[in-house]
């Protein structure tokens, strides 16, 4: 028999304009594979962590998740490239939700 050991993910939200990357950093780094795929897997990422939204849309910027302070986007774009989603930065008035490995805030 094999036991699959999942990595634990803790959602953290980033400063103003950083990216996860930054934000996961000391933690030991951004789990790419831990984004939200539905609205419900980001409400009980919401619900989890504590972190409030007054209204939530769909988004699709490679950001999101992500709040302004008020509204929030959860649907992220994975697009095309090479970049991952953890390296992207918003706006210097977005704050990302980023899924750092770990069990719990630092």
């Amino acid at each position: 028999m094999v036991e699959i050991i999942q990595d634990p993910t803790v959602w953290i939200k980033s400063a103003a304009g950083a990216s996860c990357e930054t934000t996961c950093q000391a933690r030991g780094g951004c789990k790419e594979d831990a984004w939200p795929a539905t609205l419900e897997e980001f409400q009980e990422i919401l619900d989890e962590s504590g972190l409030k939204c007054v209204s939530i849309q769909q988004g699709g910027a490679k950001y999101d998740p992500s709040t302004d302070g008020r509204y929030c986007g959860w649907h992220g774009d994975p697009g095309e490239g090479s970049r991952s989603r953890c390296a992207v930065s918003g706006d210097a008035g977005t704050y990302r939700f980023c899924p750092c490995f770990g069990d719990e805030e630092l």
